[in-house]
């Protein structure tokens, strides 16, 4: 250890990273204490630590901040080059986090400061780029905490995003979506990672966006909710810092606070925050890229009875050069052929009048890369599937497929278009979309099926609008593992199910009707994940949407109305987020947390079910933000053994029985809600149960009861 670097005498060293260490220093004309950080040229990161300490010290001469750490030099010393900044005796937020005995009161408090330090960055146009726990340091005076924001050794001064060498600035954990998407950093993306701290510090340091490598976290903050918070993360807080988290996590930058002191200003206002997330979005529609066709002019008409050129469709596509029209008269053509051509394919007549029956396989194989078919009628022999598409992109439009095994098979890498198309197929799937397969339908009917109208395998991708699914006997669209689709103005009216996503699947539905089915209209299996927004799940027997192990799933005003069963059901550590959605009438809970499962709604109505409104059972645990639940037969709300339920601004009103139900070994929290009009009393507390805990202005205007050991109902005083 050297005695001296430029003016300052080296004490002691402090720490020792990757790119150099940190020295205890001391300023002899001033008398004060200063840490030093050094870096060697020779080392293996002499280069990147230089232009570090280079970009933290004109980031340093900028800012002028009591919750941001001074630099007062940048200097090289016999090849050492090194920074002098200010000394803070201190423990880093990253280390109290995980240590979980600060109070979360406190450490919202630090956080706030460091709001204020990093928005005068930005009002001085640096931007930080690294944001996170280990870059905070608090130290005390008196009882009071003080937070320095430090490191600006990655922070941004110019328009670049990204280093020379392509890589990000930054920690990933930290990184906002469109930071990792365009490399383009903006004070936006600071207030991103100061929301992945909010999270951690209400969760006692959890990740919004886990995954067991780097490429699983990008994938996590690029595409998925975060992981929703528990009642247990909000236990010391109010549950008012909900709608603060999820706003400094919104995916799009716009939808976050518009600067960093306003982040603050909400967390003091909140007194502490919670979060709710937005999932990923699944697939984005699929745009499939259709080559030019070469139009030729020629025309080959086929057909009998002297009217045609060609009496057989092989014949024509023998015949035929890419870009010709074969125009098909009425009439049963029993071949089966492969187009290979980029040729245009056309019934005469009326719907139904132009039949191609399959003799030893499909009545077609489509292989051209662009070619069209328009009104044709195909129809499979026994055990086949009625249309084969090996690859490129067709055309189909007004189409009728009927297959005995499948109406149509996509495969390889092909990417058909069907408009306005009908699949009947009387054996078990209507549409098949292999591995690394993808389709796009707009209009028409698929019906008939035994197992799935729409089967998506592994890895395939499909984008519908406008499509009805059913009637069937299946489901009407499995997802597979690791699939992808997306449906608009949809309607699902299989027996089995309306949508099944299975394990990793992924799927968004807009404005869909899953409705009618034997079991639920959405299944989401182990690990899928599924977004519906606008969406009608009703009359189904089991639930509206049945969610099960560790799958993710997010409810944007939807209507889950009439089923015999629950409206939406966890199970096995499944997630939910349900914003704006209406349960009304279903035959079990409109909403039951069972096993491990965790919930978060908001601005949801839980309404005249002919059981509970909310069922919290078994491991269960949810958050209920400004929630209407009215007039349910059961319980407005019952919390059974090792469930747990925060309430915040809820309404549990005009129930037939009462308003809060809470059995043994049962936990509950309401903040600032009202429990009024309900037949058995506000708040029912079986005989071992503990008393609820209240905060804020509540208003529980029919009372307290308690089951005593005679099974009579007791009226008591709330603790």
């Amino acid at each position: 250890m050297r005695e001296r670097l430029g003016k300052f005498e080296v004490v002691r060293l402090l720490g020792k990273g990757a790119m150099g260490e940190v020295y205890l220093g001391r300023d002899p004309m001033l008398g004060r204490e200063v840490a030093l950080k050094v870096i060697s040229a020779g080392s293996a990161f002499g280069d990147e630590a230089q232009a570090r300490f280079e970009r933290e010290a004109r980031a340093a001469a900028l800012l002028n901040h009591p919750h941001i750490v001074t630099v007062y030099e940048f200097g090289e010393d016999e090849g050492l080059h090194y920074l002098a900044m200010e000394f803070v005796q201190g423990e880093e937020l990253e280390a109290l986090i995980q240590e979980g005995k600060t109070p979360k009161a406190e450490l919202l408090e630090v956080l706030a400061q460091v709001c204020e330090g990093l928005a005068y960055a930005h009002e001085h146009g640096v931007i930080h780029r690294d944001i996170k726990p280990a870059n905070i340091l608090i130290t005390r005076h008196g009882r009071r905490p003080h937070a320095k924001l430090m490191d600006f050794g990655v922070a941004q001064m110019g328009p670049s995003g990204l280093t020379q060498t392509g890589t990000w600035m930054g920690t990933v954990s930290y990184m906002a979506p469109e930071y990792l998407d365009t490399g383009k950093s903006t004070p936006s993306s600071d207030i991103f990672a100061l929301g992945v701290i909010l999270y951690e510090i209400l969760t006692g340091g959890r990740k919004p966006f886990f995954g067991d490598t780097t490429t699983s976290v990008l994938n996590r903050i690029l595409l998925h909710p975060p992981e929703p918070l528990r009642p247990a993360d909000l236990k010391d807080v109010s549950g008012r810092l909900l709608a603060v988290v999820e706003r400094a996590l919104s995916k799009r930058p716009e939808g976050r606070y518009p600067d960093a002191e306003l982040l603050g200003t909400a967390i003091r206002e909140a007194m502490n925050a919670s979060l709710e997330v937005a999932p990923a979005s699944p697939a984005p529609p699929i745009a499939v890229s259709r080559p030019e066709r070469e139009d030729t002019g020629q025309r080959i008409r086929v057909g009998k009875g002297g009217q045609g050129q060609c009496l057989s469709l092989k014949v024509a596509l023998r015949q035929a050069r890419p870009g010709t029209e074969i125009v098909m008269l009425p009439g049963v053509y029993r071949e089966s052929v492969v187009v290979d051509k980029d040729v245009v394919i056309v019934a005469m007549g009326q719907p139904g009048e132009v039949v191609i029956e399959g003799a030893n396989g499909p009545a077609a194989v489509l292989r051209a890369c662009n070619a069209t078919l328009r009104g044709l009628t195909l129809r499979a022999p026994e055990g086949k599937v009625a249309l084969q598409i090996a690859g490129g992109a067709p055309f189909l439009e007004g189409c009728l497929l009927v297959g005995e095994v499948a109406g149509a098979l996509v495969e390889d890498a092909a990417a058909p278009r069907f408009k306005d198309c009908t699949i009947a197929c009387s054996g078990p799937v209507g549409l098949m979309v292999a591995d690394g397969a993808q389709a796009r339908l707009e209009g028409g009917t698929i019906c008939g099926f035994q197992e799935a109208g729409i089967r998506v395998a592994p890895g395939a991708q499909i984008s519908l609008q406008g499509v009805e699914v059913g009637p069937g006997r299946g489901v009407g669209l499995r997802v597979g593992a690791r699939a992808q689709a997306t449906a608009e103005a949809c309607g699902f009216l299989a027996e089995t199910g309306g949508v099944e996503v299975e394990p990793d699947g992924r799927i968004q539905l807009t404005r869909c009707r899953l409705m009618d089915s034997h079991f639920a209209g959405l299944l989401a299996l182990e690990r899928s994940h599924a977004l519906l927004e606008e969406c009608d799940l009703g009359n189904n027997v089991c639930s509206g949407a049945h969610v099960l192990a560790g799958a993710t799933v997010m409810l944007r005003q939807c209507r889950l109305v009439g089923n015999a069963g629950f409206g939406v059901s966890l199970m096995d550590r499944g997630l939910a987020t349900l914003d704006g959605c209406v349960l009304q009438g279903n035959g079990g809970a409109g909403l039951l947390i069972y096993h491990g499962a965790t919930v978060q709604a908001r601005g949801c109505a839980f309404n005249e079910g002919r059981s509970m409104g909310v069922d919290c059972a078994e491991g269960g645990q949810g958050v209920l933000d400004t929630c209407d639940i009215t007039g349910n037969a059961g319980a407005g709300v019952q919390v059974e053994p090792g469930g747990s339920l925060l309430l915040v601004r809820c309404t549990l009103k005009d129930g037939r029985d009462t308003g809060l139900l809470l059995l043994e070994d049962s936990e509950a929290t309401l903040e600032e809600c009202v429990v009024r009009r309900n037949a058995r009393g506000g708040i029912l507390l079986a005989r071992d149960a503990a008393d609820p805990i209240l905060r804020g202005d509540n208003r529980i205007e029919d009372g307290f009861h308690r089951v005593d050991p005679a099974g009579n109902l007791v009226k008591v005083a709330p603790l």
